[in-house]
């Protein structure tokens, strides 16, 4: 696998989010716990405070920050353990384009908690009652700080570039470690297309199982959405675009289930239950194909 140069194919992609918590450690509060519950340690309660309770605003750019996140993680694969990922070449441009939408719409969310931040705290005044302190609260000039979102994109280190001046053994060992880094990482970015792929296709086999009525002895089908359809083709796309070292069984699984799914939909499966036992039969027959 040495010979498999992850540099010509993809880039690192860094995503990084931060978002004020607006929680605070109460110590009155956490006293008043502890001695209520006859403890004798202080530390044995802890009262965090949610410093905009009842207000939606911090929690709808959460959500946008927990979204975007979900779609860089999805598109994908692990690089590093300080959270760098592998994004293959031929997907930057979409995902790119995908990823500063997200980064305008947290722009425009957080500028407008910014704007209303100043009577967000009035509001809470009366919300929060003795658990008020407006000293808790960053001002009105600090708090955008608070907020950060950012994606940057790396070249994926080559081992045959090693220009540091270090003599030619120690040259030479240090290009087989890191040949011996990417070999690790791409069998880490496989198994990971493999869980994930593995994953859907037994979601898929249990959802388009039929089930037997206990009173009626009918069949009966369980219950899917469409993502179990559209999360497949997204699944066949992923494993076309990061099939890295072109695994035949990976390929072999990706397009029996593609051709399986050919003109399927979801209402498809929910109404024709000849259709829906024939691609729960195939998804079973690419899982045995696993050994799963």
């Amino acid at each position: 696998m040495s010979n498999f140069n992850l540099d010509s194919v993809g880039l690192i992609c860094e995503f990084n989010a931060s978002v004020w918590t607006a929680r605070k450690l109460d110590r009155t509060e956490s006293a008043k716990v502890v001695e209520g519950a006859g403890a004798k340690s202080k530390g044995a309660a802890r009262v965090n405070k949610n410093l905009l309770a009842g207000r939606s605003e911090l929690e709808d750019i959460g959500k946008l920050v927990t979204e975007a996140r979900n779609y860089v993680y999805d598109n994908t694969l692990p690089w590093s353990d300080s959270g760098q990922r592998f994004l293959i070449a031929a997907r930057f441009p979409a995902f790119d384009a995908k990823v500063e939408d997200y980064r305008d719409q947290f722009h425009a969310k957080v500028h407008e908690f910014v704007n209303i931040y100043p009577s967000l705290i009035t509001a809470q005044a009366m919300a929060l009652g003795d658990m008020f302190h407006r000293s808790e609260f960053p001002t009105a000039s600090d708090i955008e700080t608070k907020f950060a979102m950012s994606v940057g994109y790396l070249p994926v280190p080559s081992a045959g570039d090693i220009r540091v001046d270090i003599g030619n053994q120690a040259q030479e060992e240090l290009r087989l470690r890191l040949e011996k880094m990417a070999d690790v990482r791409v069998t880490k970015a496989m198994a990971e297309v493999n869980e994930r792929f593995i994953a859907h296709l037994k979601r898929m086999a249990d959802r388009l199982t039929t089930d037997t009525d206990g009173k009626t002895g009918e069949p009966v089908s369980r219950r899917f959405t469409e993502t179990l359809v559209s999360s497949a083709f997204e699944l066949c796309d992923l494993v076309g675009d990061y099939n890295l070292t072109n695994d035949p069984l990976l390929s072999l699984a990706r397009k029996t289930l593609e051709d399986s799914l050919a003109g399927v939909t979801v209402m498809t499966l929910r109404d024709n239950p000849e259709k829906r036992e024939a691609v729960r039969a195939t998804v079973s027959s690419i899982l045995g194909r696993f050994q799963i």
